[in-house]
């Protein structure tokens, strides 16, 4: 019997290479309020979602990204950060996972191992979302409505 690939597990091992991967994609991407909190700030925000994956792959749950979701939309809406800028830190730190899943885990493991980060890092996405949405039109949003996408495709037939 084969032993199950250990998702949590193998991001810690690939944390250094992934994190500065990110960081330099954040970096390059000029980023107003990333570079107004300077370079360790950004490499802490980084390293703290890396973290929260790890979490939530570990146990298998998303609750401790949501609840991370959850802060930092009020912490970064309350310094006036555009959505944009989280969205476009988190795609950078999902690039490297991607990449590191990609180059490194064995090709058995690799969609499953993509799922799992996709997953948990589009959750935050999402719940973001739903914070600014929120936030703007003065009224809670639950969530976005990702089933309408489908309507009209099999896949999204009753």
């Amino acid at each position: 019997m084969e032993t199950p690939f250990e998702i949590a597990g193998f991001l810690v091992a690939h944390r250094a290479s992934v994190l500065a991967g990110a960081d330099a994609e954040v970096v390059g991407r000029r980023l107003p309020h990333y570079e107004a909190a300077g370079a360790e700030e950004t490499s802490k925000r980084l390293a703290d979602l890396f973290d929260v994956v790890v979490v939530a792959a570990s146990e298998a749950h998303l609750d401790p990204a949501l609840a991370h979701a959850d802060h930092i939309a009020a912490q970064r809406q309350q310094s006036g950060h555009d959505l944009s800028e989280l969205q476009t830190a988190i795609n950078a730190l999902e690039e490297q996972l991607w990449h590191a899943v990609m180059e490194e885990a064995p090709a058995e493991a690799q969609g499953h191992a993509l799922g799992v980060v996709s997953t948990i890092l589009g959750a935050i996405k999402d719940r973001l979302a739903c914070a600014y949405v929120s936030r703007a039109a003065g009224k809670p949003t639950h969530t976005l409505r990702l089933d309408e996408l489908f309507r009209g495709t099999a896949s999204g037939q009753p």
